[in-house]
C-alpha cells in the first residue's frame, strides 16, 4: 500500500487522462481495479483536493455530480513523472532480477 500511496496523484492523473474527465466515485472504482483492493473513501477525495488545489486537476459540475478533468499542468505532471518512473523501472527490475537469482 505503501508505494501505491505514493503513487496515487500520477494514478489519478493517468485514469483521467486514459480514460477522459470522471467523478470522485468512478476514480475510487478504477483506483480499487487497479489496486484489487479497497481504498479508504477519505485518501481519494483528499487526494483529489490536492491535486485540485496544486492545479493538476480542473473541476466543474455536471448533472449534479463533481467532475474532474486534467489541466494543462496536470498533462505536465504526468508526462514528468513518466520519465521518473522510467528510471525507478530500470532500478526496480535490476533489484529484482537480482534477489530472484539468489533464490
Amino acid at each position: 500500500m505503501m508505494v501505491f500511496r505514493g503513487l496515487l496523484q500520477v494514478i489519478i492523473a493517468y485514469i483521467i487522462y486514459r480514460y477522459g474527465d470522471m467523478y470522485g466515485y468512478e476514480i475510487k472504482r478504477k483506483l480499487e481495479e487497479i489496486h484489487g483492493k479497497k481504498l479508504p473513501h477519505g485518501l481519494v477525495y483528499i487526494t483529489l483536493k490536492r491535486m485540485v488545489n496544486s492545479d493538476i486537476l480542473e473541476i466543474y459540475e455536471k448533472d449534479g455530480k463533481k467532475y474532474y478533468k486534467l489541466s494543462e499542468g496536470g498533462k505536465e505532471f504526468l508526462d514528468n513523472h513518466v520519465k521518473v518512473l522510467q528510471k525507478v523501472r530500470s532500478i526496480i527490475d535490476e533489484i529484482v532480477n537480482f534477489m530472484n537469482s539468489t533464490h
